[in-house]
């Protein structure tokens, strides 16, 4: 009786995990959502002037001050618990070098209990993707208006209203959130949302490994409920058409992106957050 050998430890070809360095970017969209989105936020913070440092597991980005979401590591790769451990310890000895503010640890997948390293949990927000379509309609209020920000004065007053809106815990100086210096990179969109003569939300996006990521987009609270942050998800969406959009966003815009404009949840990312000394 004739047969097939199974596969021993030394013929056994290696099997794809879909996670080594080598496994393409588009191998699934969870993939590229993940490193899309851990590109776009080291990107964010390099050209404001902040530290970054790559390596193939994880991604750290730290502007050296209180800046909310910005100054945090993201998982590239799932880990086993001892070795996320000891990946945690080092993303942790890092922070705790230079600067301050609180440090962010963002997930892709589940992890174990931090809490005894020094890190508290924040939550588990989704991930979302949405392949690359045209809109069929541009949804705008029409007491709104969008404007595009090109001047380090818009700048100033895009990061105020992101700072209070969102809210930014901590920042010292809201108009100082961003570089003006990040203007000067062409991958990058900012939009400020302006109803009854003040801005009212803001909106951005970056176009890094082959995707429209969509960065954070808030509305003050007095004026939610209105459109406007669905105008805002419309805009960034009209510019790169023929761009996947991503976004890791809380639950409370899951109506709007999933129901509106046809993003998929792919997963629950964990959140963690840990002050620096």
């Amino acid at each position: 009786m004739s047969g097939v050998a199974a596969p021993t430890a030394d013929t056994a070809p290696d099997l794809e995990t879909g996670w080594e360095a080598t496994t393409p970017i588009g191998d699934t969209i969870h993939r590229h959502g993940t490193l899309a989105t851990a590109a776009a936020l080291a990107a964010v913070v390099e050209a404001s002037g902040g530290r970054v440092h790559r390596s193939p597991d994880h991604v750290r980005a730290d502007l050296g001050r209180p800046a909310g979401i910005l100054n945090g590591a993201t998982l590239l790769q799932p880990h086993q618990d001892t070795e996320l451990r000891a990946t945690v310890d080092r993303i942790a000895r890092w922070y705790d070098q230079h600067g301050r503010g609180a440090a962010l640890l963002w997930s892709p997948w589940p992890t174990p209990d931090l809490s005894e390293r020094g890190w508290q949990l924040q939550g588990h927000p989704p991930l979302f993707y949405r392949p690359a379509r045209p809109l069929l309609t541009r949804r705008r209020p029409s007491d709104l208006e969008l404007a595009e920000v090109h001047a380090a004065e818009q700048l100033a007053e895009w990061c105020r209203v992101a700072v209070t809106s969102f809210p930014f815990t901590a920042v010292e100086r809201p108009e100082d959130l961003l570089d003006p210096a990040i203007l000067d990179d062409d991958r990058f969109r900012f939009v400020l949302a302006r109803a009854d003569g003040r801005s009212v939300g803001v909106g951005s996006q970056v176009v890094v490994r082959g995707a429209n990521v969509l960065l954070l987009s808030t509305v003050d609270p007095g004026h939610r409920g209105r459109g406007a942050y669905a105008a805002l998800v419309a805009d960034r969406l009209a510019r790169q058409p023929d761009l996947p959009s991503v976004t890791v966003v809380s639950d409370d815009s899951r109506p709007v992106l999933v129901e509106r404009f046809g993003f998929l949840p792919v997963c629950r990312w964990t959140l963690w957050e840990r002050p620096r000394p």
